[in-house]
């Protein structure tokens, strides 16, 4: 049954929202939006309309808007969040050449403006989109400097600021994320944990400015290895982390093969001398764990056999 627009959201209808506070959730930032083929029509001079997320998965990440935006758990929506709440095709926002709306397509928990349900709301500057318990997103529009800037902050609150690669924050949303996809569709997911082998060795004979040359471009060297939707984190010191999707064991322990090999190969130049460095890796698999594992379990895993391949002579892979 279809509800009016201007219907307002009760306690019994949404339960899971009452206690939500909207208030003072600000923060804004750039990630990818649309489809690159849908180019944002222009709303006012030289601003651009986007949806920042205020919870959720990835907080303060900005989407940029298309003509037509679509958004859902579904990993084909121009906008996705892997959420229980949120249906495989949840919404869009329109563009008519003049307005912004957005449009719910039938969810199963529907959508709400500004604290009221709708099928379909013309949106402001500041309206409040929320999808689900966990996703509510705001709508802006923002000029090049803002857009800028927010993607700076978003930039530095999910990077490592030594590396450059995703820092723990961002790894443990991720594998949150993921894990929980892969319960819902059955999917693979694998986890690496990387650690450089004598790393007190090369801080206590060389500094600890070469240690970060040699941490720094061993992520880098690994980022180049890895597929764009793996997930490439410091976990904390010399620790490394590769999350990655739809892979199989033997394709796990392969990937840290080819990372180990890749490392031990490289030859990092500090205060005109040459430095050589190894890592050691465990490989876990979620299918290993049992039906209900949490990323503390997986992470738990890869860890127990990084140390394995550690004591047993390190610069090796250990995935059982």
């Amino acid at each position: 049954m279809s509800e009016s627009p201007d219907r307002k959201m009760t306690a019994p209808e949404m339960p899971a929202l009452r206690d939500l506070d909207f208030t003072d959730e600000e923060t804004t930032d750039v990630g990818q939006g649309a489809r690159d083929s849908e180019v944002a029509p222009p709303t006012e001079a030289k601003r651009r309309a986007v949806l920042v997320t205020l919870r959720g998965a990835d907080v303060g990440r900005m989407f940029p808007l298309g003509a037509k935006t679509t958004i859902g758990r579904d990993r084909d929506a121009d906008i996705h969040f892997d959420e229980k709440g949120i249906s495989r095709q949840h919404a869009r926002i329109v563009y008519d050449g003049a307005r912004w709306f957005v449009e719910d397509v039938g969810s199963s928990n529907g959508t709400w403006v500004d604290g009221k349900r709708a099928e379909r709301a013309e949106l402001h500057h500041g309206s409040r989109i929320v999808l689900s318990a966990g996703v509510v997103l705001r709508f802006d529009l923002v000029d090049e400097i803002e857009e800028r800037v927010a993607k700076q902050l978003f930039e530095a609150s999910t990077r490592d600021a030594l590396t450059g690669i995703y820092n723990r924050r961002y790894f443990d949303e991720r594998i949150a994320a993921e894990i929980s996809f892969a319960h819902r569709h059955g999917g693979q997911l694998g986890l690496l944990m990387l650690d450089v082998d004598h790393f007190k060795r090369v801080n206590d004979a060389h500094g600890h400015l070469a240690g970060d040359a040699v941490l720094t471009a061993i992520g880098k060297r690994i980022g180049a290895l890895i597929r764009v939707e793996d997930v490439l984190a410091r976990y904390g010191g010399e620790e490394l982390v590769i999350l990655a999707r739809g892979v199989p064991k033997a394709g796990l322990e392969a990937l840290g093969e080819r990372v180990r090999r890749a490392i031990a190969e490289l030859a990092f130049e500090h205060d005109g001398g040459t430095l050589h460095a190894t890592v050691s890796v465990g490989v876990a698999a979620l299918e290993e764990c049992d039906a209900h594992a949490t990323g503390d379990l997986l992470v738990a895993l890869a860890d127990e056999r990084l140390y394995r391949a550690k004591h047993a002579g390190r610069n090796r892979v250990c995935g059982d």
